[in-house]
């Protein structure tokens, strides 16, 4: 469908609206930047904040889980109160969210006994924000991009967060080594985690300016009855000849509701009731196929074919290259392939790669409770090149087609709401793995990887049987998309 699309020659109009497209995407994945960069600064920054504020394992884990549980709020309201106030709206309180946490989170040791409550406050207010982002950046995109080139465009989210992973990598790296270790005295009286999460206001700053910048989506602007505005926004992205055809085709696909957004619960009462059940779960395989689990024994993996402490930066490039390939692969590949084939062939790339490590770990001597491949360089390295697929596979698939479909599966008249329930639904899902993880893991790490397989085989069958193609396919013909037969 989208091939057909794509053999069309372009007009100049088309090419700069693509451009501008183009640019508007990448301003709205300054949320998710945001959300990596967040995350791997509390990577380098937890055990010196267990340090300082004398806390326990199980108060450290909750300062490392409060921003996840701040994003389900954030997930679970965003898309709603898009509905009322507008896509870039919505993006533009995020900022201030973003902000506080920025701001406030590094001087929470001075406020003494209080000090680790109002740090969980900054957690929980800037995962609202990053939660936000995250669950309407997607939809915003969406709006805004040609049909030919929405999914490239939607994939942005995952491409970003993966850059903010790396570019705060790098920032911990280099202040680390520059004060001696993150529980250090760096500047001005502080220690080196709130030079860290003090970094957090670079991102924050440059989404509350350039989110300022943004139009707002055409599809919100009908739903409230802006049809001039939205023609011209329209013009600007599209660069179709016939605006007010597409503006017509949109009020037509919200004329079964009469123009007004349904709320979640007449959502799960709709016809549509179905269709957001897939999309949540879709939400909750892309976890439970293992992202964040199967980084557990990374740094024994790589300690054992040679990677030392001193050549974590090596590490760190390498896993990263390969998140790269994988995600740009994805966004070059998901217009001409199509959604639906290729979270398949991902998710068979990850199921195998978990198949593998499991194998490794099934095979390998347990040491101290934990398996030990360190005298196996067979097994070492096997489990280590079982990582790196698994990566490519998650990052070209799993990882931005996720969002993608979240962002356009959904018909107009839902979008919002459905978006918030498949975003708490990947939140929700996400908190759990981490929660249940290390219980799992102390049980049986060869088991635990076994299950994450399972789901893997889990997820690939039930995107085969249950998910719709929507390459290519305009966000006003989703409803019919939809209910549609196989």
């Amino acid at each position: 469908m989208s091939t057909s699309r794509t053999a069309v020659p372009l007009t100049e109009a088309q090419r700069r609206a693509r451009k501008y497209a183009t640019f508007l995407a990448l301003i709205a994945t300054l949320g998710p930047f945001f959300y990596g960069f967040e995350g791997m600064v509390l990577n380098a920054a937890i055990k010196a904040v267990g340090s300082t504020f004398h806390l326990g394992p199980f108060l450290q884990g909750v300062a490392g889980a409060a921003g996840v549980i701040g994003g389900l709020i954030g997930a679970l309201g965003a898309g709603r109160i898009s509905d009322k106030i507008g896509r870039k709206t919505t993006l533009m309180w995020v900022g201030p969210f973003l902000l506080f946490e920025a701001l406030l989170g590094p001087i929470s040791p001075l406020l003494g006994s209080f000090g680790y409550p109002f740090l969980l406050l900054t957690r929980i207010v800037g995962g609202i924000g990053f939660g936000a982002a995250t669950t309407v950046a997607p939809g915003y995109v969406a709006e805004i991009a040609p049909a030919d080139i929405r999914g490239r465009l939607i994939g942005f989210r995952q491409l970003a967060i993966i850059l903010g992973l790396f570019f705060a990598g790098l920032i911990n790296m280099g202040v680390v080594r520059l004060t001696g270790g993150a529980a250090k005295p760096a500047f001005w009286g502080l220690q080196t985690w709130q030079v860290l999460f003090a970094c957090l206001i670079i991102p924050a700053l440059l989404f509350v300016i350039f989110t300022a910048q943004i139009p707002e989506s055409p599809r919100y602007l009908v739903s409230v009855g802006k049809t001039a505005e939205a023609e011209a926004v329209l013009a600007k992205v599209s660069g179709e000849d016939d605006p007010a055809a597409r503006v017509k085709a949109i009020a037509a696909s919200m004329e079964e509701t009469g123009g007004r957004k349904l709320s979640i619960g007449e959502i799960f009462s709709s016809k549509w009731r179905g269709l957001v059940l897939v999309g949540m779960m879709i939400a909750a395989f892309q976890q439970l196929t293992g992202i964040n689990g199967v980084f557990f024994y990374s740094n024994s993996l790589f300690a054992a074919v040679g990677f030392n402490e001193s050549m974590a930066l090596q590490q760190t490039l390498l896993i990263t290259g390969f998140k790269i390939v994988g995600v740009v692969s994805g966004i070059l590949l998901v217009d001409h392939v199509g959604r639906k084939r290729m979270l398949i062939y991902g998710g068979t790339l990850i199921f195998v790669s978990l198949g593998v490590v499991a194998t490794v770990f099934t095979l390998a001597p347990v040491v101290d409770g934990k398996p030990d491949v360190a005298d196996n360089p067979v097994l070492a390295f096997l489990a280590v090149a079982a990582l790196c697929t698994f990566l490519l596979g998650f990052t070209s698939s799993w990882g931005p087609i996720f969002s993608i479909v979240m962002g356009e599966m959904f018909p107009n008249s839902i979008r919002g709401g459905a978006m918030s329930m498949a975003s708490g639904a990947d939140f929700f899902v996400n908190f759990l793995v981490v929660l249940l993880f290390p219980f799992l893991i102390s049980w049986s790490p060869a088991g635990t990887y076994w299950i994450y397989c399972a789901f893997g085989v889990l997820a690939v069958i039930f995107t085969a049987k249950y998910l719709k193609e929507t390459t290519g396919t305009e966000l006003e013909d989703m409803d019919k998309l939809a209910a549609s037969e196989k």
